[in-house]
């Protein structure tokens, strides 16, 4: 929204409805909301220079900005600034429902130690899906305390041994994965 950022000058419910609230002396201090605008550019580009200076890929939105107030309508902000997340997608050659059934154990492979260890920016979470695809789990990055390292024999690979990361299966959150056939035909 245009003015979500400044202070004072927000109420519930946003975009179109909260600048149909804006009567009489909202209109009158129009230039006065446009400086502010403009002077909040260098918070966001601080705060996305910050982020990207961590290793997360920021992205901020152009912004558009209204001639007159009643133009104000047609540029209402997408938001201050976006962080891309990383997802790491797997998919196993083995089928799994639930914990229940997992086949492995109590333990859930996340990925090989020194992939993990090499990721910038670490990745949000970790996605596997079933053999069928039909299920899926996935592991939080936040959930990284809880791993423990162990080497292992890399399947993929012949005499290869190397570190895996494991997370205990009560921090794995399985699911059934939406169908997509009858979303395609309806395309």
């Amino acid at each position: 929204m245009l003015y979500s950022h400044l202070p004072g000058r927000y109420l519930p419910g946003g975009g179109a409805e909260w600048l149909r609230f804006m009567v009489g002396e909202e209109e009158k201090d129009f230039a006065g909301i446009m400086q502010s605008l403009d002077e909040s550019h260098s918070a966001v580009w601080s705060v996305a220079r910050m982020l990207n200076d961590r290793g997360h890929m920021v992205r901020v939105p152009v912004t558009s900005k209204a001639s007159s107030y009643s133009e104000a309508l047609h540029h209402v902000d997408d938001g201050d600034l976006f962080l891309e997340q990383r997802i790491e997608v797997k998919q196993l050659g083995v089928d799994f429902t639930s914990a229940r059934d997992w086949p492995f154990g109590q333990k859930f492979i996340v990925c090989a130690k020194s992939a993990y260890e090499r990721a910038t920016p670490k990745p949000y979470c970790f996605f596997i899906l079933s053999k069928s695809g039909q299920h899926a789990a996935v592991v939080l990055g936040t959930s990284s305390p809880f791993w423990s390292a162990e080497e292992r024999t890399d399947s993929r690979r012949e005499n290869v041994r190397q570190s895996f990361y494991f997370c205990p299966l009560e921090h794995v959150k399985f699911f059934r994965m939406p169908s997509f056939e009858a979303k395609k035909t309806e395309l």
